[in-house]
């Protein structure tokens, strides 16, 4: 299994379950631009199945446009298309978290120092 490490911004708020057993995000890295002078943007799709992480990092300190570096193993994973075509997707399974760039102004919806938090 390798290990990869991707830094990006969060391209929309994360998906946490109502248990915190798992959040999906979207991590989205610019790299440079194409022929047409338009942005070259890479995106990955991060799971973390870390029920602590997800309550106490994730779910309170991340959001869209937020920079994280993860660091984690790739995995295929199988699913049913809203076509009812048989699909698969590339998941990274995260290892590693580090928030570079925390959620602003989350301290009025939590009432928490996100920050103190992690």
């Amino acid at each position: 299994m390798q290990t990869m490490v991707f830094t990006g911004r969060l391209a929309a708020d994360p998906q946490i379950s109502e248990d915190f057993a798992k959040a999906v995000f979207r991590l989205i890295e610019k790299r440079g631009v194409d022929s047409a002078g338009k942005d070259r943007l890479v995106g990955v799709n991060c799971v973390s199945w870390s029920k602590g992480l997800n309550e106490k990092v994730i779910a309170r300190g991340l959001a869209q446009g937020c920079e994280a570096v993860v660091i984690g193993a790739f995995i295929d994973t199988s699913y049913k298309a809203r076509d009812g075509a048989e699909r698969t997707a590339k998941e990274l399974v995260i290892n590693r978290l580090t928030v570079l760039d925390w959620a602003e102004d989350r301290e009025t919806d939590t009432g928490l120092d996100d920050r103190a938090a992690a």
